[in-house]
Protein backbone atom coordinates (compact mmCIF):
# COMPACT_ATOMS: atom_id res chain seq x y z
CA UNK A 1 0.00 0.00 0.00
CA UNK A 2 2.69 2.52 1.33
CA UNK A 3 4.69 1.46 -2.53
CA UNK A 4 1.56 2.43 -4.47
CA UNK A 5 0.98 5.28 -2.25
CA UNK A 6 4.31 6.42 -3.81
CA UNK A 7 3.67 5.40 -6.55
CA UNK A 8 0.94 7.42 -7.48
CA UNK A 9 2.32 10.69 -5.51
CA UNK A 10 4.90 10.24 -8.16
CA UNK A 11 2.55 9.57 -11.18
CA UNK A 12 0.57 13.03 -10.05
CA UNK A 13 3.79 15.34 -9.52
CA UNK A 14 4.25 14.38 -13.00
CA UNK A 15 1.28 14.82 -14.37
CA UNK A 16 0.97 18.37 -12.60
CA UNK A 17 4.25 19.67 -14.67
CA UNK A 18 3.48 18.15 -18.03
CA UNK A 19 1.15 19.36 -20.34
CA UNK A 20 -0.89 18.08 -22.64
CA UNK A 21 -0.64 20.80 -25.04
CA UNK A 22 2.43 19.77 -26.83
CA UNK A 23 0.31 16.43 -27.64
CA UNK A 24 -2.27 19.01 -28.96
CA UNK A 25 -0.41 20.66 -31.71
CA UNK A 26 -1.82 20.77 -35.31
CA UNK A 27 1.14 20.62 -38.07
CA UNK A 28 0.56 21.88 -41.03
CA UNK A 29 0.36 19.41 -43.32
CA UNK A 30 2.17 18.15 -46.42
CA UNK A 31 1.53 19.98 -50.09
CA UNK A 32 0.34 23.21 -47.64
CA UNK A 33 2.35 26.27 -48.72
CA UNK A 34 4.79 28.19 -46.55
CA UNK A 35 2.49 30.57 -44.30
CA UNK A 36 3.56 34.01 -43.70
CA UNK A 37 5.09 34.50 -40.60
CA UNK A 38 7.82 37.61 -39.24
CA UNK A 39 10.86 36.87 -37.41
CA UNK A 40 13.76 38.54 -36.36
CA UNK A 41 17.46 37.95 -37.77
CA UNK A 42 20.48 38.39 -36.35
CA UNK A 43 20.72 42.34 -36.37
CA UNK A 44 16.75 41.97 -34.80
CA UNK A 45 15.35 43.18 -38.61
CA UNK A 46 12.00 41.82 -39.13
CA UNK A 47 12.17 39.06 -42.21
CA UNK A 48 8.92 37.88 -43.69
CA UNK A 49 9.94 34.01 -43.22
CA UNK A 50 7.40 32.97 -46.45
CA UNK A 51 9.10 35.94 -48.67
CA UNK A 52 12.67 34.70 -47.15
CA UNK A 53 12.40 30.81 -48.11
CA UNK A 54 10.69 32.05 -51.71
CA UNK A 55 10.41 28.65 -53.78
CA UNK A 56 14.30 28.10 -52.87
CA UNK A 57 14.50 24.14 -51.11
CA UNK A 58 14.52 24.90 -47.62
CA UNK A 59 14.88 22.53 -44.30
CA UNK A 60 13.32 24.47 -41.57
CA UNK A 61 14.78 23.34 -38.21
CA UNK A 62 12.27 24.75 -35.35
CA UNK A 63 14.27 24.21 -31.87
CA UNK A 64 13.40 25.08 -28.30
CA UNK A 65 16.64 27.29 -27.41
CA UNK A 66 19.79 27.62 -26.75
CA UNK A 67 19.62 26.75 -23.24
CA UNK A 68 18.40 23.36 -24.65
CA UNK A 69 21.36 20.48 -25.03
CA UNK A 70 19.48 18.20 -27.43
CA UNK A 71 18.37 20.89 -29.32
CA UNK A 72 22.36 21.85 -29.76
CA UNK A 73 23.41 18.44 -30.32
CA UNK A 74 20.32 17.79 -33.25
CA UNK A 75 21.72 21.42 -34.85
CA UNK A 76 25.53 20.10 -34.30
CA UNK A 77 24.46 16.80 -36.15
CA UNK A 78 22.51 18.58 -38.83
CA UNK A 79 25.56 20.91 -39.41
CA UNK A 80 27.75 17.98 -40.26
CA UNK A 81 25.96 17.26 -43.16
CA UNK A 82 25.74 20.65 -44.02
CA UNK A 83 28.24 20.53 -47.01
CA UNK A 84 25.60 17.72 -48.46
CA UNK A 85 22.67 19.84 -47.90
CA UNK A 86 24.16 23.12 -49.57
CA UNK A 87 25.69 20.49 -52.56
CA UNK A 88 21.47 19.90 -52.65
CA UNK A 89 20.74 23.31 -53.36
CA UNK A 90 19.39 23.18 -49.74
CA UNK A 91 19.26 26.60 -47.57
CA UNK A 92 19.11 25.58 -43.51
CA UNK A 93 17.52 27.47 -41.09
CA UNK A 94 16.36 27.39 -37.22
CA UNK A 95 13.86 29.41 -35.70
CA UNK A 96 13.71 29.24 -32.12
CA UNK A 97 11.72 31.44 -29.80
CA UNK A 98 15.09 32.74 -28.15
CA UNK A 99 15.50 36.49 -28.17
CA UNK A 100 17.63 37.40 -31.40
CA UNK A 101 20.28 39.21 -28.86
CA UNK A 102 20.50 35.32 -27.33
CA UNK A 103 21.22 34.03 -30.93
CA UNK A 104 25.01 34.01 -30.70
CA UNK A 105 24.80 31.57 -27.71
CA UNK A 106 23.04 28.75 -30.39
CA UNK A 107 25.90 29.05 -32.64
CA UNK A 108 28.40 29.12 -29.94
CA UNK A 109 27.41 25.76 -28.26
CA UNK A 110 26.23 23.79 -31.37
CA UNK A 111 28.53 24.92 -33.84
CA UNK A 112 26.37 26.39 -36.64
CA UNK A 113 28.28 28.81 -37.36
CA UNK A 114 26.57 28.54 -41.48
CA UNK A 115 22.79 28.39 -40.01
CA UNK A 116 20.55 31.21 -40.97
CA UNK A 117 19.28 31.94 -37.58
CA UNK A 118 15.86 33.26 -37.03
CA UNK A 119 14.46 34.50 -33.85
CA UNK A 120 10.51 33.77 -33.28
CA UNK A 121 10.05 36.00 -29.84
CA UNK A 122 6.68 36.32 -30.48
CA UNK A 123 5.84 33.15 -31.60
CA UNK A 124 4.36 34.29 -35.37
CA UNK A 125 6.11 31.58 -36.70
CA UNK A 126 5.39 28.47 -34.33
CA UNK A 127 1.59 29.28 -34.34
CA UNK A 128 2.07 29.48 -38.39
CA UNK A 129 4.02 26.18 -38.14
CA UNK A 130 1.19 24.67 -35.66
CA UNK A 131 3.73 23.59 -33.21
CA UNK A 132 3.85 26.18 -30.79
CA UNK A 133 2.82 25.02 -27.04
CA UNK A 134 2.03 27.34 -23.82
CA UNK A 135 4.16 26.00 -20.98
CA UNK A 136 2.08 27.03 -17.98
CA UNK A 137 2.99 28.43 -14.44
CA UNK A 138 3.63 25.15 -12.52
CA UNK A 139 6.22 24.06 -15.43
CA UNK A 140 7.42 27.63 -16.03
CA UNK A 141 8.07 27.55 -12.55
CA UNK A 142 9.95 24.53 -12.32
CA UNK A 143 12.59 25.52 -15.05
CA UNK A 144 13.21 28.68 -13.50
CA UNK A 145 13.66 27.84 -10.02
CA UNK A 146 15.24 23.70 -10.57
CA UNK A 147 17.05 24.09 -13.97
CA UNK A 148 17.79 27.97 -13.67
CA UNK A 149 16.18 28.32 -17.19
CA UNK A 150 13.85 31.71 -17.48
CA UNK A 151 11.70 31.50 -20.57
CA UNK A 152 11.26 34.79 -20.01
CA UNK A 153 14.50 35.77 -20.15
CA UNK A 154 15.85 33.94 -22.96
CA UNK A 155 12.62 34.94 -25.15
CA UNK A 156 12.59 38.79 -24.14
CA UNK A 157 8.59 37.81 -23.92
CA UNK A 158 5.94 36.93 -21.31
CA UNK A 159 4.30 34.57 -23.75
CA UNK A 160 5.92 31.04 -22.64
CA UNK A 161 5.46 29.07 -25.52
CA UNK A 162 7.95 27.14 -27.12
CA UNK A 163 7.53 24.56 -29.97
CA UNK A 164 7.71 21.07 -30.60
CA UNK A 165 10.86 20.09 -32.02
CA UNK A 166 10.31 19.97 -35.68
CA UNK A 167 11.90 19.98 -39.18
CA UNK A 168 9.64 20.60 -41.88
CA UNK A 169 11.20 20.14 -45.85
CA UNK A 170 10.14 22.57 -48.45
CA UNK A 171 11.02 22.98 -52.20
CA UNK A 172 8.75 25.42 -54.39
CA UNK A 173 7.39 27.32 -51.68
CA UNK A 174 5.19 23.73 -50.31
CA UNK A 175 5.93 21.93 -47.44
CA UNK A 176 7.37 18.20 -48.26
CA UNK A 177 8.10 16.54 -45.75
CA UNK A 178 7.32 17.32 -41.86
CA UNK A 179 8.74 15.59 -38.78
CA UNK A 180 7.26 16.50 -35.32
CA UNK A 181 7.59 14.65 -32.27
CA UNK A 182 6.46 15.85 -28.58
CA UNK A 183 8.98 13.79 -27.34
CA UNK A 184 11.94 16.60 -27.24
CA UNK A 185 14.65 13.86 -26.91
CA UNK A 186 13.74 12.17 -30.45
CA UNK A 187 14.91 14.33 -33.23
CA UNK A 188 15.15 13.75 -36.96
CA UNK A 189 18.91 11.87 -37.59
CA UNK A 190 21.00 13.49 -40.75
CA UNK A 191 20.60 9.70 -42.33
CA UNK A 192 17.12 10.02 -42.68
CA UNK A 193 17.24 14.08 -43.55
CA UNK A 194 19.28 12.94 -46.60
CA UNK A 195 17.11 10.47 -47.74
CA UNK A 196 14.10 12.36 -48.19
CA UNK A 197 16.77 15.30 -49.59
CA UNK A 198 17.86 12.24 -51.96
CA UNK A 199 14.33 11.50 -52.66
CA UNK A 200 13.41 15.45 -53.51
CA UNK A 201 16.34 16.57 -56.42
Amino acid sequence: MKLFLITLLSISTFVSYSQDAMYEICPIKNAQKVPSAMVYNLAGEKKDLQKHIGNKPTIVVFYRGGWCPYCMRHLSALGEIKDSIDAMGFELIGITPDDYSKLDTSITRSGAMDYTLFSDKDAAAMEAFGVGWKVNAELYLKYKTQYNMDLEWWSGNTNHILPVPAVFIIKDGVIQYQHVDPNYKKRLSPEILMAFLKALV
